[in-house]
């Protein structure tokens, strides 16, 4: 028997000491907003030099509305192995495209999908469509609707996650990871301690009781 595994993003991380408390605390992969603009977008430069402090963690560059080529020189600046695109047309991204890339599809309270789905290699990141918004909107979606989406292709779930509510997430829709931004922080941008280790926690359980 073998226990599951769900990868545990910690989204919009500004400093480089949440980035190693997330990493103590057990997070999987780093998030940092690149090119998305709001609170938390601290620029390819300034995460280059936490990415360069953290070698051999998975970091993810968060960015919207670019092209391909943008995508992967933003990337290529901010020295990050993978990247997480918002606000473009995820069915045409080329499948090709050399780094590991995640890319968003909105759903609103209703249900509603917004944007598109991608086809594989990517990953597909479902978060939470509002308005203009491109995440961290501490909001939930219906979760049945990404089931619904994705049957047993996987993705990543976002989307007003936090200790509180991720083993049930968990539980209903057994994701490939799970991201958490806004709901684990004391103020934009800075990241809770006691918050980023519930989450992770939660996780852990809930991975604890699905065993294969």
């Amino acid at each position: 028997m073998s226990v599951a595994h769900t990868v545990v993003k910690v989204c919009g991380l500004t400093t480089l000491a949440d980035a190693r408390m997330a990493l103590e605390a057990g997070a999987d992969w780093l998030g940092f907003i690149v090119g998305a603009g709001g609170a938390r977008d601290i620029g390819a430069d300034a995460t280059a030099t936490i990415a360069r402090a953290l070698p051999g963690v998975v970091t993810v560059a968060v960015m919207a509305r670019v092209t391909p080529a943008q995508a992967l020189e933003l990337a290529g600046r901010a020295g990050t192995t993978r990247v997480q695109i918002h606000g473009i047309d995820a069915a045409a991204w080329p499948a090709d495209f050399p780094l590991p890339a995640a890319l968003a599809a909105g759903i609103d309270a209703e249900g509603r999908l917004h944007g598109s789905i991608a086809p594989p290699p990517h990953l597909v990141h479902l978060d939470t469509a509002r308005g203009d918004a491109t995440g961290g909107t501490g909001l939930t979606f219906p979760w049945p609707r990404a089931r619904d989406l994705m049957g047993t292709r996987p993705f990543m779930l976002a989307g007003g996650l936090d200790g509180d509510n991720v083993a049930r997430a968990i539980a209903e829709l057994s994701p490939y990871g799970v991201d958490a931004s806004s709901r684990l922080e004391s103020a934009p941008g800075t990241k809770d301690p006691g918050r980023v280790r519930a989450f992770v926690n939660a996780v852990r359980t809930a991975d604890a009781r699905n065993v294969a």
